[in-house]
């Protein structure tokens, strides 16, 4: 795991680290590393770096995996070869397999490097767990545009042992002074120096999720948490930039990560549940604001600004808007950088990564834990749909309290069909997932016109300017959405009766 810190901080840092039980010396290199592309970057294109690393007077070739949707957060993409000198070998036996389709060797050119002194430190905790301590100060600099930026990293890295070691370890760091995890590595950052594609920090759709018939449902658990507090992690850096889908598939991943948790609240020691569940809900709630803003500008003042003629008055509404998105914005960023932020996350990846839940007594709802994912999936996802299903019932009398519920049941249940649906059929799967996001799709706009009634007051309390020329603009926006609404509504009452007819596929 890697970590960002202050450069002013590393002695503080490194004095813990040592005083640390069975700590030993720390030993100081300084490693020079050269990266290598394509004039059209087609390594980088394909998310994958190549970097040569000299080493005293050994030179290590390393091939990365840079794409975090295929990466677990504790797993190293990473593929190397001892060479003859600083230039690449594009048949070397474990990283040549990434290269030779991709580039040939009259293409490659240098493009950054690093310079780092590294300063290592091994810290034995126990007998059976050990640790390496790598403290990186140096910086990284363009080889054509003379660009620079400063790396202070810290990474641990667990040699053997169990891995709530490191986690341990990270945790006191963290008491210690204000480091934060960096997704980042020092290739992407160097890439961002190019001005390349990507130099902006893209969003990160969630992956595929894939489960083992056999494993068990804790097994299945720790995949399905670590996959998705990657999926938090890898949107960190789209989410300080400000960019709406950045922060759309945070929240995405946190929802999906509190829907794994429900699903099996059953099993889990309530303490384990408790906690756990409210560090997700306060960070889905520090998104919830600027992710309603981003709704309302994209979806709502943006469909009607493209069907009627330009006015003053939506001008008016959309830089009112902007404003308030931006100071949502920072109580985000704020959110993020916070030492709650890290701390949540080291928990919640220790957490999994240990199978925490496992500190519980032994009950007969534990004992769950360790049957088949394939013998349990069917009552979880069974619970999911009858709560939905219930939850639709009289859907024509339902208030739009209890349709925003029914949306979120539906949500629950889409998401534990996607953890869960690698275990049946794919036909029979598609079929049920594109009727549920119909009726999702028509509910989220249902909720979306909801929120904007209570934004346009928001906005309009907000600003000291042009309250009447928002209030008109916002009025007609609303008014445009209530009609589609009104329109849209037998078809979701359509599509709420097939949903309850649809034939369960588990």
């Amino acid at each position: 795991m890697k970590f960002a810190a202050p450069p002013e901080k590393f002695e503080k840092l490194k004095s813990m680290l040592l005083a640390m039980p069975s700590a030993k010396s720390e030993a100081r290199s300084t490693l020079v590393s050269t990266y290598y592309d394509t004039p059209t970057l087609a390594l980088h294109r394909e998310r994958l770096s190549l970097r040569v690393r000299k080493q005293g007077s050994e030179f290590v070739q390393t091939v990365k995996v840079e794409d975090p949707a295929r990466l677990d957060t504790l797993e190293r993409g990473e593929w190397e070869d001892h060479i003859r000198s600083k230039w690449p070998i594009l048949d070397a036996p474990m990283t040549g397999r990434w290269l030779r389709d991709l580039v040939r060797d009259e293409e490659l050119r240098p493009v950054f490097m690093t310079i780092v002194t590294r300063t290592t430190i091994e810290i034995t905790r126990d007998p059976s767990a050990r640790i390496e301590a790598a403290i990186d100060e140096g910086e990284i600099r363009t080889c054509t545009r003379g660009a620079g930026a400063p790396v202070s990293e810290i990474e641990l890295e667990l040699k053997e042992g169990d891995p709530r070691v490191i986690f341990d370890v990270a945790l006191q760091l963290l008491e210690t002074e204000p480091i934060r995890i960096e997704p980042c590595s020092k290739a992407e950052r160097g890439y961002r120096l190019l001005g390349a594609d990507r130099l902006i920090p893209q969003a990160v759709h969630v992956g595929p999720i894939t489960l083992d018939p056999a494993m068990s449902v804790e097994a299945a658990l720790q995949r399905i948490g670590r996959h998705c507090l990657t999926h938090v992690l890898s949107n960190e850096q789209a989410v300080l930039t400000g960019d709406p889908e950045g922060i759309h598939q945070m929240r995405v991943a946190v929802r999906r990560l509190r829907s794994a948790l429900l699903a099996l609240k059953r099993l889990l020691q309530e303490k384990h549940y408790h906690w756990a569940s409210e560090e997700l809900r306060w960070l889905a709630h520090s998104l919830a604001p600027v992710r309603n803003l981003d709704s309302f500008a994209a979806s709502l003042i943006g469909a009607v600004t493209h069907a009627l003629p330009a006015s003053s008055d939506f001008e008016h509404l959309i830089d009112a808007t902007e404003r308030q998105r931006d100071a949502a914005l920072e109580h985000v960023k704020q959110a993020i950088m916070s030492e709650r932020y890290a701390t949540s996350m080291l928990r919640l990846l220790r957490w999994f990564a240990a199978r925490g839940w496992r500190d519980q007594e032994i009950s007969e709802h534990a004992v769950v834990l360790l049957a088949p994912i394939v013998d349990v999936a069917p009552d979880l996802i069974d619970r999911h749909h009858r709560k939905a299903c219930k939850r639709s019932k009289k859907f024509e009398e339902l208030t739009a309290a209890q349709r925003h519920r029914l949306r979120i049941a539906l949500k629950h249940l889409h998401y534990i069909v996607e953890f869960l649906g690698s275990l049946f059929s794919r036909a029979r799967i598609r079929t049920f997932v594109g009727y549920l996001k119909s009726l999702q799709d028509d509910l989220g706009y249902t909720n979306d016109v909801r929120v904007a009634h209570d934004l346009v007051d928001q906005i309009g309390n907000a600003t000291n300017r042009d309250v009447r020329a928002i209030n008109r603009a916002g009025g007609i926006v609303l008014g445009w959405h209530e009609r589609v609404l009104a329109e849209r509504h037998p078809k979701t009452r359509k599509r709420i009766r097939r949903f309850r007819r649809l034939e369960p596929f588990w």
